[in-house]
């Protein structure tokens, strides 16, 4: 059976290497698709846990850092939060995702800040250029983003459908790499008066469970996030996210199906008259679909190793050329691994069957 399955498959070159293909793209979409997505998340995790804040006080219901436009944090508690016992610095904090990644896809978040108290809890300082203003269309932005887009002091950023003159560039790279006045994204916003957090710093790392919970205790309808737990609540605290690389992962393992369906009926179909001459030579039903899932398996096997060597070629492509982050996840690597398999084996069932139930007198006869 063996050498007759190989010979199937050197049969039609053309149609085994798209088929072959085929499982590879299932399986590079969701090593690649999972692996940056978290590798992107575990990366501003980092920068936020290093920012030196030891609390994010923000409203309940918004996201971990990754929060949205509505700035729904009222920047006079601020002065009350600076009142607890222990509470070194506190200062406001204003963030805003936007569909437009570093390198022109994905997600962009931009930070407003006041300069004075939150270079005092991140320790920033100014390597080049000025400090940030209390207001104005201006940003400062890390080292990092000055190398990717090969900026300067006095270029322009465009956002919140306005133009930011690059007036610093700070150091160390903790939160958004671009930061500009808090004032200014308020007004940008229609939001004056508001933050989306409030970053705070304790006199003493030791005290934050205490003041965490002086916080609480004043702000019962506020959340307490210790930014050493970043990490990990970036990791398994977004259900959406989770959602959409299970939908990825499905949607790969379908077009596997798909294609190994259409390749082993169309197969079935060519080879009807073979067909009919082994059942006449007397082999069973269990005989032929064995045949046909074999060579399914055979050719989802090939796939799920080409794409891996793919994903991992490519991962380094992207790490080293564009600065990526891809993290690439055992589990999914497996899962993507028995996925393209299994939706393989599911894909070549019915023309297995198909294959299986022909009367060998009418395959005989098939032209």
């Amino acid at each position: 059976m063996d050498g007759l399955i190989s010979s199937n498959l050197t049969h039609h070159p053309g149609r085994t290497a798209a088929s072959i293909a085929g499982v590879a793209v299932g399986v590079v979409l969701v090593v690649l698709t999972v692996g940056l997505v978290r590798g992107t998340m575990r990366e501003r995790a980092q920068r936020d846990a290093n920012v030196g804040a030891e609390i994010m006080v923000s409203r309940q219901g918004q996201g971990v850092s990754f929060t949205s436009a509505d700035m729904s944090l009222a920047v006079e508690k601020v002065a009350q939060v600076r009142a607890i016992p222990g509470v070194a610095v506190a200062t406001p904090v204003g963030q805003n995702l936007e569909m437009k990644g570093e390198t022109g896809l994905g997600l962009r978040q931009i930070e407003g800040i006041e300069f004075d108290d939150f270079a005092a809890v991140a320790r920033l300082r100014i390597v080049e250029g000025q400090a940030l203003p209390a207001s104005g269309d201006v940003a400062v932005v890390d080292p990092r983003y000055m190398a990717d887009h090969k900026a300067r002091l006095g270029d322009k950023i465009s956002a919140l459908d306005r133009e930011f003159t690059i007036v610093g560039v700070y150091e160390p790279e903790v939160g958004s790499r671009i930061k500009i006045p808090l004032s200014a994204m308020q007004e940008a916003l229609g939001r004056e008066g508001m933050a989306s957090m409030i970053y705070v710093k304790c006199q003493s790392p030791e005290l934050q469970e205490g003041v965490a919970r002086q916080i609480l205790e004043r702000f019962p309808d506020d959340r307490v996030i210790f930014t050493r737990d970043l990490p990990e609540l970036f990791a398994t605290g977004f259900a959406a996210v989770n959602v959409f690389l299970r939908v990825v992962a499905g949607l790969a393992a379908v077009i596997s199906m798909l294609v190994i369906l259409l390749t082993m009926y169309t197969t079935v179909a060519e080879r009807t008259r073979q067909i009919g001459i082994l059942k006449s030579l007397g082999a069973s039903k269990l005989f032929i679909a064995g045949a046909v899932e074999k060579e399914a398996l055979l050719i989802s096997a090939l796939g799920v190793a080409l794409g891996l060597a793919f994903a991992l070629i490519l991962r380094a492509l992207l790490v080293s050329q564009l600065g990526w982050k891809i993290e690439l996840e055992p589990d999914y690597m497996i899962l993507a691994s028995l996925a393209g398999v299994v939706s393989g084996a599911v894909g070549a069932l019915y023309p297995a069957l198909r294959a299986a139930s022909q009367d060998p007198v009418e395959a005989l006869s098939y032209e």
